[in-house]
């Protein structure tokens, strides 16, 4: 009898797990969804504010393989890519303990996809990131920094 009730156990939290599990994966794919999605056309869009969350739960490289996969599913249908950036809730602290991950993402893209980036548009910057994005161009090629813009 006692055999019975621990394989119903088992069962039960193996059920359970498996629940977990894919409603785990669901809520990660909502997340990595609502930081980089592909908003219409040739346009993507990342949000920071979900940036914390994911990285929580996934490695960094994994969160740049993610943002490769967009980009490479909008470059099957266009030549070129727009991408909107919103920076919303993005401190200095941030920056600093993410400083590798800026710099990594923006070598790797800029290897990866040379002259595929129409231009970029950068939402919610406070005065203070204009002011320091200054040092953050030391990461990213002259060329493209020509293609960033401040919005509102």
């Amino acid at each position: 009898m006692n055999y019975n009730i621990m394989n119903n156990l088992t069962s039960q939290n193996t059920n359970s797990s498996n629940v977990n599990l894919r409603l785990n994966t669901e809520k990660m794919h909502e997340l990595l969804n609502n930081f980089c999605n592909n908003k219409i056309n040739n346009e993507i869009e990342i949000s920071y504010k979900f940036f914390k969350s994911i990285k929580i739960f996934i490695d960094k490289n994994e969160i740049l393989n993610y943002v490769i996969l967009i980009i490479e599913k909008v470059l099957n249908k266009y030549e070129r890519f727009i991408i909107h950036v919103n920076i919303e809730k993005l401190t200095l602290l941030e920056i600093e303990k993410n400083k590798d991950f800026i710099q990594n993402m923006s070598t790797i893209l800029r290897e990866k996809f040379p002259d595929k980036l129409d231009f970029c548009n950068i939402y919610e910057g406070s005065i203070i990131f204009k002011q320091i994005y200054n040092l953050l161009a030391i990461f990213i090629d002259k060329k493209t920094l020509k293609k960033i813009q401040f919005q509102g």
